[in-house]
C-alpha cells in the first residue's frame, strides 16, 4: 500500500507538531507522568560519513529449523559510530549462517542501512547526539525482528528525545515487512480511538493521559499515520523517517503512536492477533 502523505522525523518529540493540533488538554501539567526527561522540541543535524563500526558483546538467538545446512541462523549485535558530526552510537544486527550468502549480504545490508537510518535523517546544521541501542526479539531462517530504543539530542537543546523503531526482515527475499503485513491501517485506527484500546507498560494515570490525548486525533489521522509506518523508506523528502513502527511477537502486534514529550515522546499499542 502506497503511503499517502509525508511525516517529518519531528513527530517523535510532538503529535502536536504532526498533526497541527492545539488542544487545551495539552497544555496539562503532565510532568509528574512521566519522568525519564522533559519536552523537546527536536531538530536533527546532516548525515555524516566519518563512521566507525565496533563489535559489542554477542547478543544471538538461533533457529531450530533444519533447513539451515551447517548451523542455525543467528544474529550478532554490532555498533555503529560516526562523531563527525556530534556523537552517534547505533547497534544494529548482524545475520550468518543463512543458507545463501548472497541474501545474507543483502540481509545485512539492509539491517544496517535501515539502523541507521534516524541518523542520516538530521536537517539540521547542528551535532546530534544518538544513543540507540538494539535487541532481537526474534529470529529463525525465515524472519528476524529487531527493537531499537534509545535517546536523540540536539546540542543546545534542554534535553533528548525518547527514540524506538523496529525492523522486521523477511530473510528469504532480504526485504523489510511492516505493518500492514499484520493487520490493515484502517482497523488498527479503529481500534486505537476505542475503549478496548491497551498500552504496553502503562500506569492507569499514563493511560489516562493517553487516551485524553488520543481525543485530540481522528480515526483518519491515525489511519495515515499508520500507512506511513515502518521500513522501509519509500519517500524522498528530505528528513523523512516513519512517524510510526511495529512488530509482531508471540500472537501480539505491537505498534507505536507519537505523543507530546510529557508523556515519554511515544507509546506502544498492544493488539492480540492470535488466531489470526
Amino acid at each position: 500500500m502506497k503511503r499517502t502523505y509525508l511525516l517529518p522525523l519531528l513527530v517523535f518529540s510532538s503529535s502536536v507538531m504532526m498533526f497541527g493540533c492545539t488542544k487545551k488538554h495539552e497544555e496539562l501539567d503532565l510532568s509528574g507522568i512521566h519522568t525519564t526527561a522533559a519536552a523537546q522540541k527536536e531538530t536533527m543535524a546532516p548525515t555524516t560519513t566519518a563512521v566507525e563500526v565496533t563489535t559489542a558483546a554477542p547478543s544471538s538467538e538461533t533457529s531450530q529449523d533444519s533447513d539451515v545446512p551447517s548451523a542455525n541462523v543467528s544474529a550478532e549485535i554490532e555498533t555503529f559510530r560516526d562523531t563527525s558530526h556530534g556523537s552517534v552510537s547505533i547497534q544494529y544486527p548482524v545475520v550468518s549462517n543463512l543458507s545463501d550468502p548472497k541474501t545474507q549480504e543483502s540481509v545485512n545490508k539492509l539491517l544496517l542501512t535501515n539502523a541507521t537510518a534516524i541518523s542520516g535523517s538530521v536537517t539540521s546544521g547542528d551535532p546530534v547526539t544518538i544513543d540507540i541501542t538494539c535487541k532481537v526479539i526474534s529470529i529463525d531462517r525465515s524472519r528476524l525482528t529487531a527493537v531499537y530504543k534509545g535517546t536523540m539530542q540536539v546540542q543546545g537543546s534542554a534535553y533528548p528525545t525518547n527514540v524506538f523503531y523496529t525492523n522486521t526482515i523477511d530473510l528469504k527475499q532480504a526485504k523489510s515487512l511492516g505493518f500492514n503485513d499484520y493487520s490493515d491501517a484502517y482497523t488498527m485506527a479503529g481500534y486505537v480511538m476505542s475503549d478496548d484500546v491497551q498500552f504496553y507498560q502503562s500506569t492507569s494515570e499514563l493511560t489516562t493521559a493517553l487516551l485524553a490525548h488520543r481525543a485530540s486525533l481522528s480515526v483518519e489521522e491515525y489511519t495515515q499515520l499508520f500507512n506511513q509506518a515502518d521500513f522501509p523508506l519509500s519517500s524522498s523528502e528530505e528528513g523523512f523517517f516513519p512517524p510510526s513502527f511495529s512488530y509482531t511477537h508471540e500472537g501480539v502486534l505491537y505498534f507505536s503512536i507519537p505523543v507530546p514529550h510529557a508523556l515519554g515522546d511515544y507509546a506502544i499499542v498492544t493488539f492480540n492477533i492470535d488466531g489470526k
